[in-house]
């Protein structure tokens, strides 16, 4: 079941959700629909990006099914933003097996519709802040190349880029960036 989250110097609303800006609230946890959300999402928004079909679609889905499936709420963290019932925007940690990289930030996407509104930079917030409260020390994430508005927003949240790989899994042959970011550096 889904719970509002909490985060420092956040607006709610009358019902205590989190807002995220324009009426949109952050809410915690599965809730029916959100895996094919999610993947639907992925699959509109990088076919429109870059071309990519069906076999990038299945496989953020495919991805997002397995997360689910061992969804630990005590480790794990799953975010949607939502506006008038719909979701707008996802984020997820993945902390039930901590490696050396620390956990790892995945599902992150914001409906285009929805770019400019503060919704991802409002999920990447309370995502991060979930990491510090529960001690997590670093974050990783994987991302493609030649996305200018994702890459600025790891990067003012403090992910620096450690390594690149071609990957061609998606239909089209992209570089993917490693990003981390150390939670326990000053001013992180």
């Amino acid at each position: 079941m889904a719970s509002a989250m909490e985060t420092g110097g956040t607006r709610r609303d009358g019902m205590g959700r989190v807002l995220a800006g324009g009426g949109v609230s952050i809410r915690s946890g599965y809730e029916p629909g959100i895996v094919g959300r999610v993947g639907e999402l992925h699959g509109r928004y990088y076919a429109t990006a870059w071309g990519a079909g069906a076999p990038f679609e299945i496989l953020a889905t495919r991805d997002m099914c397995a997360f689910i499936e061992g969804y630990d709420p005590e480790r794990d963290l799953m975010l949607g933003a939502y506006s008038e019932g719909r979701m707008v925007g996802s984020i997820a940690i993945l902390g039930r097996k901590p490696g050396p990289d620390g956990v790892q930030l995945r599902f992150f996407i914001v409906d285009p519709a929805w770019h400019g509104h503060g919704v991802g930079k409002a999920l990447l917030h309370a995502a991060l802040a979930w990491c510090r409260e529960r001690g997590y020390g670093k974050v990783f994430l994987w991302t493609v190349d030649g996305l200018p508005a994702s890459r600025r927003l790891y990067e003012k949240a403090g992910f620096r880029i450690v390594a690149r790989e071609p990957d061609d899994r998606y239909t089209v042959l992209r570089d993917n960036l490693k990003m981390e970011l150390d939670l326990s550096a000053a001013g992180h």
